[in-house]
């Protein structure tokens, strides 16, 4: 496939070159640009793929950081709620004031 577009692409320069000196250089000229063009493009390609691949990162890493700390919430309102029930049935069972069940249950808590 290259082969024959390379071929055509010399009879073309060659064509240009027969007609003057001049033809030659602007065939040379627009092939020069339609190269730097096409490099320039490539460019553009891999600048936008590396800069996709940045953003997908960083939102990758953003949602891991938000699920975690959803995470680590639930599990402290889950503690929180659990220790309020624990105080309640300890209440509720004692003869002992809420603040001296609260502060024993908070030292069991610890452990």
């Amino acid at each position: 496939m290259f082969a024959p577009t390379y071929a055509n692409s010399l009879e073309s320069r060659q064509k240009a070159c027969e007609t003057s000196e001049n033809a030659c250089l602007e065939w040379d000229r627009e092939r020069w640009n339609e190269e730097k063009a096409s490099n320039m493009e490539k460019q553009w390609f891999e600048e936008d793929k590396l800069q996709n691949q940045m953003e997908f990162y960083e939102k990758q890493h953003t949602e891991k950081y938000e699920f975690e700390k959803e995470k680590w919430n639930c599990e402290l309102e889950f503690k929180e709620k659990k220790f309020q029930m624990e105080l309640t049935i300890a209440a509720l069972s004692s003869s002992r004031p809420i603040a001296e069940l609260e502060h024993i249950l908070t030292l069991l808590n610890k452990k």
